[in-house]
């Protein structure tokens, strides 16, 4: 047999070191590595056993002492051509290790870990013993009994430092090592009983004839209820709900033949029980019909295109999305549908649902490992053929994409802040480019980039202007809460709100308050002092939450890095006595609520009580059936929900996120403003919506009320072009971090000093460079943390200038601190 080379990207590896690294592919293997497959291969000095992706075969190496591949993945869980070519894009866009991106690409749990087997080879001689050290001699005694120990069990049994001891008896040659890949986490199997298939010799046993006999009542029953239904499977449970059958006595019938069992595997799909309905008719209005028809001519011509739908509120821009992927899958093609929030996840769910049935799965991080295994086997077999889920979702390896859709396409929430730093929206654009598919972006407050991209021609512009059939857009009025603060009112409720609350309630209607703040009181402040109770890890204030509904126990919390501590009596700083509790949460709006309405339910929706794994799930299927009258809660309500009933909107601090040290922080006030008074009036029921503010007069909030985006665009376009801010620029983030504030601070200046020597020995590639500065919380969990931004297009050109930087940059010039990369960060 020839000889084989394998080209291979190791996972889990430094930036600075992800290159092509060959392997000789060993004989016993075949056929089973090709481009795309997971390996295991030796790495280093070590021959440490690490997790590797082949991105190429070659039948010649001109490199001596090839190390060989020890062994490989399921083909299930290879990468295709495509998902290769989204690697090498993503590492290209955002500076990350190729593993780093194919382990967006497949559950983690698939794959399985590397794990390393130790066994005895021959007991140490008198000579060698008297060579060992005691943790040596120690480490030997642990194989007495002849049995391997697996790396994994030793670490855990006896520590980390017993590993150490094993690697030099193995490079002494007593021990022998073996590396293997632990097996992943795989499809789930349940058994399931039958009678043998003749069924007359189950009724002659129970008869008491032939040469067994039955002696437990219990055996009796199983066979006699069997025998009802001769052609039924039973599980476990079942036969111990109706007869109370133990495990062991089931298993005494299946040794003396008398059950039959079989193996069956189990989709582990938490959505399975969404009841699907006949399809519903979607009958389009002029607006509608127009806009379809441009989507239909994009996906009829079988090339890459773009759309952005831009409608208000109720628009019905999901029918069009809902007719769009029903045309896609008459081409026999495949859809994904990405959402911002998994709380809109059981509402979409249902909705397609009702309309294509179980061609649709859910993929998002709320799942077990084992449903998101489930639910991409099933996506990659094509017995799925629409995929509804949050970011991530946007990997999925759907048999003929044909359709992306970003619904809610502005939030921030498609913009991953962790390796690798990709945004949803370009991994869209890729894929659908690269696989002749249409990317459809669907919002009420586009994001500035792709509106202007909209307004360019880059994509086709489909714009919605009226509310579907007879809803109509909410009543807006702005309350200044200046004038309640005058007249004695300090709840967090204004006197305009808490009557249409009243008028609301009364009605026996529902309404939705957002607060975009957890927690009880803001922060603890001492009035002798007048510090501010800080976190000990990070530097900002502690917020005060109350103990589940106990609101007169209380403890801080850290926003930043999740520390928790009581509550003090006496100031941490001066020792005073005078703390006092300023600004409010949602926890305290929740306190109020029913003082100020006796009655009034309330639920509560935030991260302190969506912990639970399908937490949103129930908080909205609890307010769909009317058991709240108000959903109160944090940026999860504003989004995307339908509720008919609700015919009241609250937004109780709309100044919140409007003074924010951030370029988008006009444009995220805006969205966020008129997506949650869009949730007012859905139905044939007018709706209202009122926004409390301390600056009524301010022009954002004043168009967000109008829900007049176009205007809002045109004077927000301008002061962006005017400041060279996207999208007519790209913004590079170089963060640096680090234990010791000095370090930090002096490696920040030898990358910025770097950074500006480079600038000016390459003129031709403009770039404008800030910094350093601290980040606007410089302190998170004990780490010091430092920016540098950059100014530039993000192109082949800035590139080739900034990666060698950022690559090499920590090693030439010395930096001690942890580096990273964000281009076009969520936040600056």
């Amino acid at each position: 047999m020839r000889a084989r080379f394998a080209q291979v990207h190791i996972l889990d590896i430094p930036y600075s070191a992800d290159r092509d690294y060959t392997y000789a592919v060993p004989e016993s293997l075949g056929d089973d590595v090709s481009p795309g497959v997971f390996c295991m291969v030796p790495m280093g000095r070590g021959n440490h056993p690490q997790l590797a992706l082949v991105t190429g075969v070659s039948d010649s190496c001109d490199l001596e002492n090839v190390k060989v591949i020890s062994d490989v993945c399921p083909r299930s869980l290879s990468l295709d051509e495509s998902a290769l070519e989204l690697c090498a894009f993503m590492k290209r866009q955002t500076l990350c290790s190729i593993g780093d991106a194919a382990r967006s690409m497949v559950p983690s749990a698939s794959l399985g870990r590397v794990d390393e087997n130790y066994e005895l080879t021959s007991p140490p001689d008198e000579a060698a013993t008297a060579l060992l050290s005691k943790s040596e001699l120690e480490a030997c005694s642990l194989f007495e009994n002849g049995r391997g120990i697996k790396a994994s069990v030793a670490r855990k049994m006896y520590g980390p430092a017993v590993l150490n001891a094993f690697k030099k008896l193995a490079t002494a040659g007593i021990l022998s090592v073996r590396p293997f890949l632990k097996e992943q986490n795989g499809p789930r199997f349940i058994t399931e009983y039958t009678l043998p298939e003749d069924t007359e010799e189950t009724r002659r046993l129970l008869r008491g004839e032939g040469p067994s006999k039955i002696r437990s009542d219990m055996h009796r029953a199983v066979l006699s209820l069997m025998l009802d239904e001769p052609d039924a499977t039973w599980r476990m449970e079942d036969l111990s709900r109706v007869c109370g059958a133990t495990s062991a006595q089931i298993s005494s019938m299946v040794k003396h033949n008398w059950l039959r069992t079989h193996l069956v595997q189990v989709t582990r799909d938490p959505y399975a029980s969404v009841p699907s309905a006949s399809r519903p008719e979607f009958h389009l209005n002029e607006e509608q019909s127009k806009a379809f028809s441009v989507l239909s001519d994009m996906l009829d011509r079988d090339k890459p295109d773009a759309a952005l739908l831009y409608g208000v509120t109720g628009s019905g821009k999901t029918c069009i999305i809902i007719k769009s992927v029903e045309r896609v899958l008459a081409q026999g093609r495949s859809a994904i549908v990405l959402l911002p929030e998994i709380a809109l996840t059981p509402q979409s769910v249902a909705v397609f649902k009702n309309c294509f049935g179980d061609l649709v799965t859910v993929l998002h991080s709320g799942l077990s490992q084992g449903e998101r295994i489930d639910a991409y086997d099933r996506i990659k077999r094509g017995e799925v053929r629409i995929v509804i889920g949050t970011r991530s979702a946007v990997f999925a390896p759907v048999v003929r994409l044909g359709l992306i859709v970003l619904d809610e396409e502005q939030e921030s929430t498609y913009k991953s802040d962790q390796n690798p730093k990709y945004h949803a929206r370009d991994v869209a654009r890729f894929r659908c480019a690269s696989q002749h598919a249409v990317m459809l972006l669907c919002s009420a407050t586009p994001s500035l980039e792709s509106y202007q991209k909209a307004v360019d021609g880059t994509y086709r512009l489909l714009t919605l202007t009226r509310r579907f059939g007879t809803a109509k857009l909410p009543d807006v009025t702005i309350t200044d809460m200046r004038r309640d603060i005058e007249r004695g009112n300090d709840s967090p409720v204004s006197e305009t709100l808490l009557d249409a609350l009243i008028r609301t309630y009364q009605k026996n209607e529902q309404a939705i308050l957002f607060l975009n703040r957890r927690g009880y009181n803001h922060y603890l402040k001492c009035e002798s002092c007048g510090e501010v109770v800080n976190c000990p890890n990070c530097s900002v204030s502690m917020t005060y939450h109350t103990a589940s509904r106990d609101y007169k126990t209380g403890y801080l919390c850290c926003h930043w890095c999740g520390s928790r501590m009581p509550a003090p009596v006496l100031c941490p700083s001066c020792g005073g006595k005078h703390l006092s509790r300023f600004g409010y949460g949602t926890q305290r709006v929740e306190e109020t609520l029913p003082k100020l309405i006796p009655g009034i339910r309330v639920l509560r929706m935030d991260m302190d009580t969506t912990a639970g794994r399908f937490a949103y799930d129930d908080i909205l299927a609890r307010f769909r059936n009317h058991e709240a009258d108000v959903l109160l809660g944090t940026q999860m309500v504003t989004k995307g929900h339908d509720f008919p009933q609700v015919t009241l909107v609250g937004i109780l601090d709309a100044d919140a996120s409007l003074f924010l040290d951030d370029y988008r922080a006009g444009e995220r006030t805006f969205a966020m403003l008129t997506q949650v008074v869009g949730r007012a009036g859905r139905a044939d029921k007018p709706g209202q919506a009122v926004i409390q503010t301390s600056n009524s007069g301010n022009r954002i909030i004043q168009l967000a009320c109008a829900q007049d985006y176009p205007a809002f665009f045109s004077s927000e376009i301008e002061l962006r072009r005017e400041l060279s801010f996207p999208p007519f620029c790209d913004i590079v983030l170089l963060a640096l971090s680090g234990t010791d504030e000095a370090v930090v601070r002096t490696d920040a200046d030898k990358l910025y000093s770097a950074f500006r020597k480079t600038m000016q020995e390459h003129p031709e590639v403009p770039m404008i460079l800030y910094g350093p500065f601290e980040a606007p919380v410089f302190r998170v969990e004990g780490q010091y943390r430092m920016r540098i931004l950059l100014k530039c297009r993000w192109s082949a050109q800035s590139r080739a200038l900034i990666e060698p930087l950022f690559a090499q940059g920590p090693k030439d010039l010395k930096i001690r601190s942890g580096l990273s990369i964000d281009v076009n960060p969520s936040s600056v």
